[in-house]
Protein backbone atom coordinates (compact mmCIF):
# COMPACT_ATOMS: atom_id res chain seq x y z
CA UNK A 1 0.00 0.00 0.00
CA UNK A 2 1.43 3.21 -0.86
CA UNK A 3 1.81 6.00 1.91
CA UNK A 4 -0.79 8.10 2.67
CA UNK A 5 -1.60 10.65 5.14
CA UNK A 6 -3.45 9.44 8.26
CA UNK A 7 -6.50 12.26 7.43
CA UNK A 8 -6.49 10.89 3.93
CA UNK A 9 -6.43 7.34 5.18
CA UNK A 10 -9.91 8.72 7.48
CA UNK A 11 -11.00 10.21 4.71
CA UNK A 12 -10.76 7.19 1.88
CA UNK A 13 -11.57 3.95 4.45
CA UNK A 14 -14.04 1.40 3.74
CA UNK A 15 -16.17 1.60 6.75
CA UNK A 16 -19.58 -0.24 8.19
CA UNK A 17 -22.58 0.41 9.61
CA UNK A 18 -24.56 4.05 9.11
CA UNK A 19 -23.69 6.66 7.51
CA UNK A 20 -24.40 9.21 10.36
CA UNK A 21 -21.50 6.67 12.33
CA UNK A 22 -19.44 6.44 9.43
CA UNK A 23 -19.16 10.76 9.57
CA UNK A 24 -18.91 10.61 13.41
CA UNK A 25 -15.48 7.93 13.10
CA UNK A 26 -14.06 9.73 10.50
CA UNK A 27 -14.61 12.78 12.01
CA UNK A 28 -12.48 11.58 15.71
CA UNK A 29 -10.28 10.03 13.54
CA UNK A 30 -9.25 13.22 11.97
CA UNK A 31 -8.73 14.74 15.36
CA UNK A 32 -6.80 12.10 16.43
CA UNK A 33 -4.34 12.62 13.55
CA UNK A 34 -4.11 16.37 14.05
CA UNK A 35 -3.29 15.83 17.02
CA UNK A 36 -0.38 13.77 16.46
CA UNK A 37 0.42 15.72 13.69
CA UNK A 38 0.32 18.85 16.70
CA UNK A 39 2.68 17.06 18.79
CA UNK A 40 5.19 16.65 15.88
CA UNK A 41 4.72 12.78 14.90
CA UNK A 42 5.36 12.33 11.34
CA UNK A 43 3.57 8.84 10.74
CA UNK A 44 1.32 8.80 7.71
CA UNK A 45 0.04 4.86 8.00
CA UNK A 46 -2.57 3.74 10.12
CA UNK A 47 -0.98 0.39 9.42
CA UNK A 48 2.01 2.19 11.67
CA UNK A 49 0.22 3.69 14.78
CA UNK A 50 1.30 2.09 17.90
CA UNK A 51 0.34 2.52 21.77
CA UNK A 52 3.54 5.02 21.86
CA UNK A 53 0.99 7.33 19.74
CA UNK A 54 -2.35 6.87 21.88
CA UNK A 55 -0.33 7.52 24.73
CA UNK A 56 0.46 11.18 23.71
CA UNK A 57 -2.85 12.05 22.27
CA UNK A 58 -4.03 10.82 25.50
CA UNK A 59 -1.47 13.31 27.48
CA UNK A 60 -2.65 16.13 25.31
CA UNK A 61 -5.60 15.80 25.63
CA UNK A 62 -5.71 15.36 29.53
CA UNK A 63 -3.29 18.37 29.23
CA UNK A 64 -6.28 20.17 28.04
CA UNK A 65 -8.40 19.16 30.60
CA UNK A 66 -10.47 17.24 28.03
CA UNK A 67 -12.88 14.24 30.02
CA UNK A 68 -12.20 10.84 30.02
CA UNK A 69 -15.18 10.08 27.71
CA UNK A 70 -14.23 12.71 25.06
CA UNK A 71 -10.93 10.65 24.82
CA UNK A 72 -12.58 7.48 24.77
CA UNK A 73 -14.69 9.00 21.73
CA UNK A 74 -11.97 9.64 19.94
CA UNK A 75 -9.49 6.63 20.81
CA UNK A 76 -12.66 4.30 19.42
CA UNK A 77 -12.42 5.88 15.99
CA UNK A 78 -8.77 5.62 16.16
CA UNK A 79 -8.61 1.78 16.91
CA UNK A 80 -11.66 1.55 13.93
CA UNK A 81 -8.93 3.33 11.66
CA UNK A 82 -6.18 0.54 12.58
CA UNK A 83 -8.38 -2.52 12.58
CA UNK A 84 -9.28 -1.13 8.75
CA UNK A 85 -5.87 -1.12 7.40
CA UNK A 86 -4.81 -4.47 9.36
CA UNK A 87 -3.13 -2.82 12.75
CA UNK A 88 -4.05 -5.23 15.37
CA UNK A 89 -1.40 -3.98 17.81
CA UNK A 90 -3.28 -1.42 19.84
CA UNK A 91 -4.43 -2.23 23.38
CA UNK A 92 -8.12 -3.06 23.51
CA UNK A 93 -8.62 -1.05 26.39
CA UNK A 94 -7.72 2.60 27.84
CA UNK A 95 -6.90 2.18 30.75
CA UNK A 96 -3.44 1.71 30.11
CA UNK A 97 -3.21 5.50 28.84
CA UNK A 98 -4.76 6.54 31.74
CA UNK A 99 -8.30 6.64 30.65
CA UNK A 100 -11.06 5.39 32.69
CA UNK A 101 -14.32 3.98 32.12
CA UNK A 102 -17.51 5.09 33.32
CA UNK A 103 -18.93 8.36 34.09
CA UNK A 104 -17.22 11.86 32.94
CA UNK A 105 -18.62 13.54 35.67
CA UNK A 106 -16.37 15.91 37.52
CA UNK A 107 -16.32 16.15 41.58
CA UNK A 108 -14.49 19.95 41.54
CA UNK A 109 -16.11 22.20 38.82
CA UNK A 110 -13.37 23.41 36.07
CA UNK A 111 -14.79 26.41 35.30
CA UNK A 112 -13.22 29.55 35.30
CA UNK A 113 -13.38 31.91 37.25
CA UNK A 114 -14.72 35.23 35.97
CA UNK A 115 -12.34 37.72 37.00
CA UNK A 116 -9.55 35.83 35.54
CA UNK A 117 -10.93 35.28 32.00
CA UNK A 118 -11.95 39.19 31.71
CA UNK A 119 -8.16 39.87 32.68
CA UNK A 120 -7.35 37.12 29.69
CA UNK A 121 -9.26 39.05 27.53
CA UNK A 122 -8.47 42.70 28.30
CA UNK A 123 -4.40 41.89 28.20
CA UNK A 124 -5.03 40.39 24.64
CA UNK A 125 -6.81 43.10 23.15
CA UNK A 126 -4.18 45.16 24.02
CA UNK A 127 -1.51 43.07 23.34
CA UNK A 128 0.39 45.63 21.15
CA UNK A 129 3.48 42.35 20.92
CA UNK A 130 1.27 40.00 19.20
CA UNK A 131 -0.78 40.77 15.86
CA UNK A 132 -3.09 37.97 16.81
CA UNK A 133 -4.18 39.33 20.59
CA UNK A 134 -7.57 41.41 19.54
CA UNK A 135 -8.38 38.60 17.03
CA UNK A 136 -8.02 35.66 19.93
CA UNK A 137 -9.43 38.11 22.43
CA UNK A 138 -12.84 37.90 20.44
CA UNK A 139 -12.73 34.09 19.95
CA UNK A 140 -12.16 33.38 23.86
CA UNK A 141 -15.49 35.83 24.72
CA UNK A 142 -17.26 33.81 22.20
CA UNK A 143 -16.19 30.68 24.04
CA UNK A 144 -16.84 32.58 27.68
CA UNK A 145 -20.39 34.12 26.73
CA UNK A 146 -21.82 31.06 24.51
CA UNK A 147 -20.23 28.12 25.90
CA UNK A 148 -18.77 27.27 22.57
CA UNK A 149 -16.07 24.83 21.83
CA UNK A 150 -12.70 25.52 20.99
CA UNK A 151 -13.12 24.88 16.66
CA UNK A 152 -17.06 26.33 16.37
CA UNK A 153 -15.97 29.63 18.30
CA UNK A 154 -13.02 29.80 15.09
CA UNK A 155 -15.45 28.52 12.55
CA UNK A 156 -18.48 29.79 13.43
CA UNK A 157 -20.60 32.22 10.82
CA UNK A 158 -20.51 35.24 12.09
CA UNK A 159 -22.10 37.19 8.98
CA UNK A 160 -25.05 33.85 7.96
CA UNK A 161 -25.37 32.09 10.80
CA UNK A 162 -26.36 35.10 13.51
CA UNK A 163 -29.60 36.69 13.85
CA UNK A 164 -29.20 40.35 15.40
CA UNK A 165 -32.59 40.57 15.66
CA UNK A 166 -34.21 37.20 16.49
CA UNK A 167 -31.28 36.89 18.76
CA UNK A 168 -30.25 33.20 17.81
CA UNK A 169 -26.94 31.28 16.53
CA UNK A 170 -26.65 28.64 14.05
CA UNK A 171 -23.72 26.58 14.92
CA UNK A 172 -23.01 24.25 12.32
CA UNK A 173 -19.26 24.35 11.64
CA UNK A 174 -16.22 22.35 13.43
CA UNK A 175 -19.12 21.05 15.43
CA UNK A 176 -18.66 17.41 17.65
CA UNK A 177 -19.73 14.42 15.37
CA UNK A 178 -21.24 16.63 12.61
CA UNK A 179 -24.33 17.93 14.70
CA UNK A 180 -25.51 21.18 14.33
CA UNK A 181 -27.76 23.24 16.46
CA UNK A 182 -29.14 26.99 17.39
CA UNK A 183 -28.73 28.96 20.21
CA UNK A 184 -32.06 31.43 20.92
CA UNK A 185 -33.19 33.97 23.34
CA UNK A 186 -29.32 35.31 23.17
CA UNK A 187 -28.41 38.01 25.73
CA UNK A 188 -27.02 41.20 25.59
CA UNK A 189 -23.76 40.00 26.47
CA UNK A 190 -23.93 37.88 24.08
CA UNK A 191 -24.99 39.57 21.30
CA UNK A 192 -22.29 42.10 22.31
CA UNK A 193 -19.50 39.44 22.26
CA UNK A 194 -20.66 38.56 18.58
CA UNK A 195 -20.86 41.93 17.59
CA UNK A 196 -17.27 42.53 19.13
CA UNK A 197 -16.00 39.41 16.61
CA UNK A 198 -17.64 40.84 13.61
CA UNK A 199 -14.58 43.04 12.47
CA UNK A 200 -12.04 40.40 12.10
CA UNK A 201 -14.23 38.06 9.83
CA UNK A 202 -14.15 37.18 6.17
CA UNK A 203 -15.92 39.56 3.63
CA UNK A 204 -16.23 36.73 1.56
CA UNK A 205 -19.45 36.29 -0.08
CA UNK A 206 -19.37 32.09 0.50
CA UNK A 207 -21.41 30.88 3.33
CA UNK A 208 -18.92 29.35 6.08
CA UNK A 209 -16.29 31.51 5.36
CA UNK A 210 -17.31 34.71 8.01
CA UNK A 211 -15.52 33.55 10.78
CA UNK A 212 -12.28 34.51 12.69
CA UNK A 213 -9.79 32.32 11.34
CA UNK A 214 -7.66 34.41 8.99
CA UNK A 215 -7.62 33.76 5.00
CA UNK A 216 -5.68 30.97 4.28
CA UNK A 217 -4.44 29.53 7.33
CA UNK A 218 -7.17 27.03 7.79
CA UNK A 219 -6.30 24.84 11.23
CA UNK A 220 -3.07 26.03 11.94
CA UNK A 221 -5.07 29.58 13.38
CA UNK A 222 -5.25 26.76 16.57
CA UNK A 223 -1.85 27.35 16.98
CA UNK A 224 -1.59 31.04 16.95
CA UNK A 225 -4.58 30.66 19.58
CA UNK A 226 -2.64 28.52 21.39
CA UNK A 227 -0.02 30.72 21.57
CA UNK A 228 -2.26 33.50 23.20
CA UNK A 229 -3.50 31.25 25.44
CA UNK A 230 0.19 31.27 27.07
CA UNK A 231 0.99 34.77 26.67
CA UNK A 232 -2.16 35.35 29.01
CA UNK A 233 -1.62 32.50 31.26
CA UNK A 234 -4.44 30.84 30.07
CA UNK A 235 -2.71 27.15 30.42
CA UNK A 236 -2.96 24.27 32.90
CA UNK A 237 0.32 24.73 34.38
CA UNK A 238 0.63 28.38 34.65
CA UNK A 239 -3.57 28.75 36.29
CA UNK A 240 -5.15 25.57 36.21
CA UNK A 241 -7.41 26.84 33.86
CA UNK A 242 -7.40 25.66 29.77
CA UNK A 243 -9.51 28.00 27.18
CA UNK A 244 -12.13 24.83 27.50
CA UNK A 245 -12.88 26.39 30.81
CA UNK A 246 -14.52 28.62 29.50
CA UNK A 247 -17.37 26.51 28.29
CA UNK A 248 -17.48 25.18 32.08
CA UNK A 249 -18.26 28.51 33.10
CA UNK A 250 -21.01 29.30 30.67
CA UNK A 251 -22.68 26.08 31.95
CA UNK A 252 -22.32 26.64 35.42
CA UNK A 253 -23.85 30.31 34.97
CA UNK A 254 -26.71 28.35 32.95
CA UNK A 255 -27.24 26.05 35.77
CA UNK A 256 -27.50 28.96 38.55
CA UNK A 257 -29.60 31.32 36.51
CA UNK A 258 -32.14 28.55 36.41
CA UNK A 259 -32.04 26.97 39.35
CA UNK A 260 -31.08 29.55 41.79
CA UNK A 261 -28.37 27.51 43.61
CA UNK A 262 -25.12 26.07 43.25
CA UNK A 263 -24.33 23.00 41.11
CA UNK A 264 -22.79 20.01 42.58
CA UNK A 265 -19.10 20.80 42.05
CA UNK A 266 -19.41 23.48 44.30
CA UNK A 267 -19.99 21.37 47.08
CA UNK A 268 -18.03 18.74 48.89
CA UNK A 269 -20.34 16.01 48.49
CA UNK A 270 -23.86 15.28 47.32
CA UNK A 271 -25.31 15.44 50.14
CA UNK A 272 -24.44 18.56 51.03
CA UNK A 273 -25.51 19.54 47.40
CA UNK A 274 -28.53 18.38 47.91
CA UNK A 275 -29.51 20.01 51.38
CA UNK A 276 -28.42 23.33 50.12
CA UNK A 277 -30.71 22.83 47.21
CA UNK A 278 -33.38 21.95 49.50
CA UNK A 279 -32.79 24.83 51.86
CA UNK A 280 -33.21 27.41 48.79
CA UNK A 281 -36.45 25.66 46.74
CA UNK A 282 -37.61 23.25 48.82
CA UNK A 283 -38.91 19.96 47.06
CA UNK A 284 -38.92 22.11 43.78
CA UNK A 285 -35.10 21.07 44.08
CA UNK A 286 -35.12 17.92 41.56
CA UNK A 287 -37.45 19.69 38.97
CA UNK A 288 -34.94 22.52 38.81
CA UNK A 289 -31.95 20.23 38.39
CA UNK A 290 -34.14 18.88 35.49
CA UNK A 291 -34.78 21.65 33.89
CA UNK A 292 -31.65 23.16 33.77
CA UNK A 293 -29.72 20.08 32.83
CA UNK A 294 -31.78 19.62 30.02
CA UNK A 295 -31.24 23.02 28.27
CA UNK A 296 -27.34 22.86 29.15
CA UNK A 297 -27.17 19.34 27.22
CA UNK A 298 -28.66 21.13 24.28
CA UNK A 299 -26.80 24.09 24.28
CA UNK A 300 -23.90 21.93 24.25
CA UNK A 301 -24.57 20.30 21.70
CA UNK A 302 -26.51 16.97 22.61
CA UNK A 303 -29.48 15.70 23.34
CA UNK A 304 -31.68 16.61 26.54
CA UNK A 305 -31.32 13.60 29.02
CA UNK A 306 -27.75 13.19 28.36
CA UNK A 307 -26.91 13.64 32.18
CA UNK A 308 -23.06 12.12 31.87
CA UNK A 309 -22.73 15.21 29.76
CA UNK A 310 -24.02 18.10 32.18
CA UNK A 311 -22.27 15.84 34.89
CA UNK A 312 -19.23 16.42 33.12
CA UNK A 313 -19.84 20.25 33.62
CA UNK A 314 -22.07 20.49 36.66
CA UNK A 315 -21.05 17.11 38.41
CA UNK A 316 -23.91 14.46 39.61
CA UNK A 317 -26.71 15.52 41.95
CA UNK A 318 -27.62 12.04 42.44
Amino acid sequence: MKSISLVWGANKATLSGPRSKQHRVRQNARAFAKRLRRAGFGVQKWAKISNRHFAEVAKQMKDENVGDGRIAEVFSAARTLCETYGNDSISPTNDVFGVRRGTIANASSKAVAPGFVQGAIDKLENEHGYEYGPRCAAQIRLQWELGLRREESAKVDLVSDWDREGRTLHVQYGTKGGRPRTLHNLSDRQQEALERALPYVSQSDRPGIHNLMPEGMGDKWQEKLSYAARLCGFTKKESGWTLHSNRHERFHRMYVEHTGFQPPNQHVSVESFQKAARDITGDEWPRLDAEARDDIEVTAGHSPGRRDVSDAYLGSSR
